[in-house]
């Protein structure tokens, strides 16, 4: 028979502010985490999500496993189970939400990018720094051990200097004629084109 462990265990309340795309993605991985990481002993507990179309709010609950939800952000961040957030709103929202979890004293991890411009960008990182917060931005890609790798060549001085870098990211979502234009192809709501979106994985 197995030891028991003896790691000791860490609940974590997870709330979720919008629930779209990476919004599932956030939380498939928070329900992975026991599984890959056991040694962390920590058990992220789904507690609330939030969207403004109510459809979504339902499927977070029913389908997702979040305990609760709304269609206001603000209830997520008031929430006293929730120890940390994800922010996967569109880029728009992003320093207005990212400032009120600041300010809510929620430890996040919003996505990229955190504001549309250096300006909003920087309000999100000045609030965050006031609250003395753990932050993350989801470039998901910077811990891939091929990454790392690389890093760490260019950091050891292996590749001598580095002078410039060609870079390509294959992605092929946005080349469908009939897709749907949604925000991201709005530089007002997106705040860049692909450079910023998917090339700044890349850099």
């Amino acid at each position: 028979m197995a030891e028991p462990s003896t790691t000791p265990r860490h609940d974590v309340g997870v709330g979720l502010i919008s629930v779209g795309w990476m919004g599932k993605l956030h939380s498939r991985a928070y329900q992975a985490l026991p599984y890959v990481y056991p040694e962390t002993g920590i058990r992220p507990r789904l507690v609330h999500a939030a969207d403004t179309a109510a459809d979504r709010v339902d499927h977070a609950i029913d389908v997702l496993g979040y305990a609760r939800g709304s269609t206001d952000y603000r209830e997520v961040l008031a929430d006293p189970e929730v120890d940390v957030v994800s922010i996967c709103a569109p880029n728009m929202l992003h320093r207005e939400i990212g400032v009120a979890a600041a300010e809510a004293g929620k430890p996040f991890w919003i996505e990229k990018p955190v504001g549309r411009t250096v300006e909003e960008t920087a309000q999100v990182a000045a609030a965050a720094n006031a609250a003395g917060l753990v932050t993350s931005i989801g470039y998901n890609y910077r811990h891939a051990p091929a990454v790392e790798h690389s890093r760490e060549l260019v950091a050891q001085g292996a590749l001598g200097r580095v002078t410039n870098v060609r870079a390509v990211f294959f992605s092929g979502y946005a080349s469908e004629p009939k897709g749907a234009l949604s925000w991201r192809f709005d530089r007002e709501l997106a705040g860049s084109g692909a450079l910023g979106d998917l090339l700044s994985h890349v850099v």
